[in-house]
């Protein structure tokens, strides 16, 4: 690393997560300027962007786990930057690291809406940044996706494989749950999503390469015990479920009950 590139790189990731006004103020000027943002990261890190992580994301991350208001505020600037945002790698760099940024401002729910297209490339990384954040408004956003028939059946029972089954334990996400079974969700859809939140298939839904953990229901709250419980329910009465799925949901009843009995014993 040159000289000059690694003190920009230390000088931005001390503004980064620091707590001063002005140096993220300041670092809202630098990351909208080509000079700056040549001096991090090269035309040839960037076409290696796959293997090497970019310089400019790390002082992303960095924003995104600053609490200070100010720090976030520079993260929602760059929403609407059109030199940022015209390196591909900056734009799923910059999705990542809005995940914590709650409650998402309107500018931020418009980039996450405009990169969940369809085939676009950069899905894969927004939708598991609304279900990682949680707000309703990204919960919102994350129905509207699962609903609108643009995005194909194939790829939103994949989201439901992954992020969806990641965070099954989040009351928030079992709530949304609730209302995409109950009516907004397409009924070819229901049971996939049924099985998403109470099976776990670890070798017949993932490359060994790429596996998914389930949340241990024991590690979950009793809020989240009773949510799970009115999906399965819900389940069993109104959606036409196969013989494995059925029995995935009265087992994972049937966990909740001993848990609550070992809970008051």
């Amino acid at each position: 690393m040159k000289p000059e590139t690694r003190q920009a790189l230390q000088e931005a990731l001390a503004m980064a997560r620091g707590e001063d006004v002005a140096g993220h103020l300041a670092l809202i000027t630098r990351l909208q300027d080509q000079a700056f943002l040549s001096l991090l990261d090269s035309e040839e890190d960037y076409q290696r962007a796959m293997q090497f992580r970019l310089r400019v994301a790390q002082v992303l991350e960095a924003l995104g786990k600053n609490p200070a208001p100010t720090a976030r505020h520079v993260l929602v600037e760059l929403t609407d930057s059109e030199l940022f945002l015209a390196e591909e790698d900056r734009v799923l760099a910059l999705i990542r690291a809005s995940a914590n940024v709650r409650p998402p401002p309107p500018p931020l729910i418009d980039l996450w809406d405009r990169y969940s297209q369809p085939e676009d490339g950069f899905t894969p990384t927004t939708i598991p940044v609304l279900v990682v954040n949680g707000h309703p408004d990204a919960l919102a956003l994350l129905e509207r996706k699962l609903v609108e028939p643009a995005h194909d059946d194939g790829v939103k029972l994949a989201w439901m494989h992954t992020s969806i089954l990641t965070h099954r334990n989040d009351v928030p996400l079992l709530a949304l749950c609730g209302r995409l079974l109950g009516e907004t969700l397409p009924e070819t859809l229901r049971a996939p999503l049924v099985e998403s939140l109470f099976d776990y298939r670890p070798g017949e839904w993932y490359r060994p390469t790429v596996p998914h953990s389930a949340p241990r229901l024991e590690d979950a709250s009793p809020e989240t015990w009773t949510e799970i419980e009115k999906l399965g329910n819900l389940a069993l009465t109104t959606i036409a479920l196969s013989k494995t799925q059925e029995d995935a949901v009265r087992g994972r009843l049937a966990e909740i009950v001993k848990l609550r009995e070992r809970q008051s014993g």
